[in-house]
């Protein structure tokens, strides 16, 4: 695995991160998605109280068996964004897959255990 630095984002205030709305999320489905710009999975996803969202992003390296089933953490309140002909409702938090083409930003979900309850907070 090749190293990528990446440089420091510029500090924030503790306010600002609070108003980042982070949540536990369990997969539900997670098919391959057709008509985005790179390879990217359509993840259905399960908040609990706050009902399904969806989110589609560049998870296609993860088979579907991997993620379905798995609690993720999401980010809720970004809005929506257009991905291809899917809309995203959520950001599925990530790391650089090590096997990600240099074009693409292929990822690995961040999970947290199987026993975290969808919809809860993550702090």
């Amino acid at each position: 695995m090749t190293e990528r630095p990446v440089p420091l984002k510029p500090q924030i205030t503790f306010g600002k991160f609070q108003n980042v709305d982070l949540r536990v999320a369990r997969v539900l489905s997670a098919p391959l998605a057709v008509g985005t710009r790179f390879p990217c999975r359509v993840l259905e996803l399960d908040l609990g109280p706050l009902g399904k969202r969806t989110s589609v992003g560049q998870y296609a390296l993860v088979s579907e068996e991997e993620l379905v089933g798995r609690n993720v953490v999401a980010c809720v309140n970004l809005g929506e964004r257009q991905m291809g002909p899917y809309v995203s409702q959520a950001l599925v938090l990530g790391a650089p897959h090590p096997d990600s083409p240099a074009d693409q930003a292929q990822a690995l979900p961040l999970t947290v255990r199987d026993d975290a309850v969808p919809g809860d907070a993550i702090y």
